[in-house]
């Protein structure tokens, strides 16, 4: 697996399997970012609060609390 990007951005393709467990994640769809969740049922990411699916998600990044 290749190393996090210190931007905190990642290629969704390096994507651990773990993190499609439902939460929220800092995503970017076509050309701006979006929080979304992965949707088992529908196989794609979803906006957590309208469901619609997202189709152009290249990039992620995990919501960290503030230190």
């Amino acid at each position: 697996m290749a190393a996090p990007s210190s931007s905190g951005w990642n290629a969704i393709s390096e994507l651990p399997k773990d993190r499609k467990d439902g939460r929220r994640m800092l995503l970017w769809e076509a050309d701006q970012p979006v929080i979304g969740r992965w949707d088992p049922d529908r196989g794609g990411w979803e906006d957590p609060d309208s469901m619609s699916i997202y189709e152009e998600i290249v990039l992620w990044a995990d919501i960290l609390a503030p230190q």
